[in-house]
């Protein structure tokens, strides 16, 4: 019997199906216990007949994908191998970029983990969020104090939250501490003091058993993951220093490591040496590919990674002399503000495609949120990636406000960028499409240009934050003491 006929022969004379009590022959029926016995189970077999017959299943709504963010803390683009680098540092992250999106241009927000992190949880420029300061004692990153998030900001992770996402935070960064207000979202959130990748690992290795549950029974998750190895003091991590630099000396590491630490010192000692120089780009290495070695047991690790929406990116990246800077935090050139980011989408959409255009952080949080279904705040700055705006002319921004110095701010309008420096009130206009090192400033040749992005940075500048951030204060003593014991005090 064919599936329309199954359905005629149980359906009332204008077509809508007979319900109890109702159509002709019923009444002789009615108070028969034994009617609703016998008809309602010939009823529903007939309508399981119909859907065998016509190959239709009964709908069910998808559940919005899993999402999973990964930050690599301090990982410069050339540095990675499906951004050029000749140096085979990141197999997991080919292989992966190979069949995700690669965007070839992306952007931080700032160059230094604290206001980098708050714009992409927040989707918000850092004069936005206003967490934009932090004491360091010196180059090992020892917290003295912190601005921390407001909690009127509402995250990714609460967005996520709000949409029916199980979220999952680790960091390996202290900067990502809860006491700071980065957890805001987070159901379950750990962020360690500064520690290598294996601490990361075997939390998320505690999470995968509910990942998996939570994957099985079709409810989506958000996890977050923060490796710190790439990041100074740049530890001769084995077996990966010994790829390229199978002997080196521990005591001229250390050396090393007392002169990066002394500031005043160190961009003219170690651009005066090479030699020293290039041995920190090899410990440096080192320390991506064991961070790349995590994401790749990581992500064989996750259910149903196929369908699994897949964010791959980093804070900011390392100058490494360039620019007169050895590390990251007090200028905004490209060594430090061009960052990887590799986007696997759910569906599979795109997948091994290259985006030239030029984008920022602060796009995550809308494409994230649109890709779950989520609802956005308003205030949000960025773009989805994947959306007509993405295509369109645009121009976004980025500044750092480095310990107590006055900040430096950035316009990127393809093909130009323009870096503010209030320090010295001076600018510097590139073409970062032929220049992309940021070596030639055009800011002489072209003042009418330079007055117009500095018109477009005034205009979305904000004086103030949306919501002012507050201050955690000094650390707290377990913590000083953990730091100490584990070399980094």
């Amino acid at each position: 019997m064919a599936a329309a006929a199954v359905f005629a022969a149980w359906a009332g004379p204008f077509g809508s199906p007979l319900r109890v009590g109702e159509g002709p022959g019923v009444r002789s029926l009615r108070g028969r216990k034994r009617f609703s016995i016998f008809l309602f189970p010939s009823l529903l077999a007939c309508l399981l007949a119909a859907l065998a017959l016509c190959g239709c299943k009964p709908e069910r709504k998808e559940a919005p994908p899993p999402i999973v963010l990964i930050v690599i803390d301090t990982l410069r683009a050339d540095h990675v191998g499906a951004y050029g680098y000749a140096r085979p540092t990141t197999p997991s992250l080919d292989r992966f970029a190979a069949t995700a999106i690669r965007f070839a241009n992306a952007h931080a927000a700032a160059s230094w983990t604290v206001p980098s992190m708050a714009s992409l949880f927040t989707g918000a420029y850092p004069w936005d969020h206003g967490v934009v300061k932090a004491k360091v004692t010196d180059s090992l990153n020892q917290v003295d104090f912190q601005l921390t998030l407001n909690d009127k900001f509402v995250t990714l992770a609460s967005t996520l939250r709000a949409a029916g996402y199980e979220t999952f935070g680790v960091s390996a960064n202290y900067h990502m501490h809860e006491r700071y207000g980065m957890a805001q979202g987070f159901d379950h959130y750990k962020a360690f003091g500064f520690v290598d990748r294996r601490v990361v690992d075997q939390q998320v290795g505690d999470w995968l058993g509910r990942l998996a549950e939570a994957r099985r029974q079709r409810r989506p998750y958000f996890l977050y993951v923060h490796y710190m190895d790439p990041h100074h003091p740049y530890l001769p991590i084995e077996p990966y220093i010994s790829e390229w630099r199978p002997k080196y000396d521990k005591d001229e590491i250390a050396s090393l490591h007392e002169k990066l630490g002394r500031h005043e010192l160190q961009v003219d000692y170690f651009l005066a040496r090479p030699a020293a120089m290039g041995l920190l780009a090899d410990l440096y290495d080192s320390g991506v590919k064991a961070a790349d070695d995590s994401v790749g047991k990581l992500l064989a690790a996750l259910p149903d990674l196929a369908h699994t929406t897949v964010v791959i990116t980093a804070d900011h990246g390392e100058a490494f002399g360039d620019h007169k800077n050895m590390i990251h935090g007090p200028d905004l050139f490209g060594e430090t503000m061009r960052v990887p980011l590799l986007v696997q989408r759910a569906d599979g959409a795109r997948a091994g495609a290259v985006v030239d255009e030029n984008v920022s952080l602060v796009d995550v949080y809308p494409t994230l949120a649109n890709l779950a279904g989520a609802k956005r705040p308003s205030y949000l700055v960025g773009v989805d990636l994947f959306g007509p705006a993405a295509k369109a002319p645009r121009t976004f921004f980025a500044a750092t406000h480095y310990l107590d110095d006055d900040p430096v701010q950035a316009v990127v309008r393809a093909p130009y960028k323009l870096v503010v420096d209030l320090r010295t009130m001076r600018a510097g206009l590139f073409d970062i499409s032929a220049d992309p090192k940021e070596k030639k400033n055009l800011a002489e040749e072209q003042p009418a240009l330079v007055n117009e992005l500095l018109a477009a940075l005034a205009k979305a500048r904000r004086p103030r934050p949306l919501f002012p951030p507050g201050n955690a204060g000094a650390i707290d003593p377990t913590l000083r003491q953990q730091l100490k014991s584990l070399g980094y005090i």
